[in-house]
């Protein structure tokens, strides 16, 4: 198993990943092509093993406008799951992170993905709140979470 950095040469393989876990709250083809427009500030973490993706995480790196690390988005493969790559990508993303002067870290989550709560909870996230609404398909509420290094 290694940590890389997406390169475009992954973009299939992620897009395909990003449908398997998110069904049809998956990122359209816009907002993909948005994102990696950008790859200075959205920087995207993989999970490859035998050169098969696994995992991603994906960040909003806002540097000195705001300084901090926006977690945009995580998805791990099914038949992965359980595995603690998202475990793997945090460590990953929050060393190389701080290794750049980075010291805040946001994202938030379902109120129901219990598995991405355990994940920010076992890096020392605080729950900081509540977007009401915030998702769709189903409508529910968002936890939002701040890591403070």
């Amino acid at each position: 198993m290694e940590i890389v950095k997406f390169t475009l040469k992954d973009k299939n393989e992620l897009l395909e990943l990003d449908k398997e876990c998110f069904g049809i709250n998956h990122w359209d083809n816009e907002l993909w092509q948005e994102i990696l427009s950008d790859l200075e500030h959205n920087i995207i973490y993989l999970v490859k093993q035998n050169n098969e993706l696994n995992a991603y995480l994906s960040i909003f790196k806002w540097g000195k406008e705001k300084n901090y690390v926006k977690i945009t988005s995580i998805g791990t493969k099914s038949c992965c799951r359980g595995q603690k790559l998202a475990h793997k990508l945090f460590e990953e993303m929050i060393g190389e992170m701080k290794q750049e002067g980075m010291k805040d870290f946001r994202g938030e989550t379902r109120v129901t993905n219990y598995p991405m709560q355990k994940v920010f909870s076992d890096f020392d996230f605080r729950n900081v709140g509540t977007f009401k609404e915030y998702y769709d398909n189903p409508t529910e509420d968002a936890l939002r979470y701040l890591l403070s290094i």
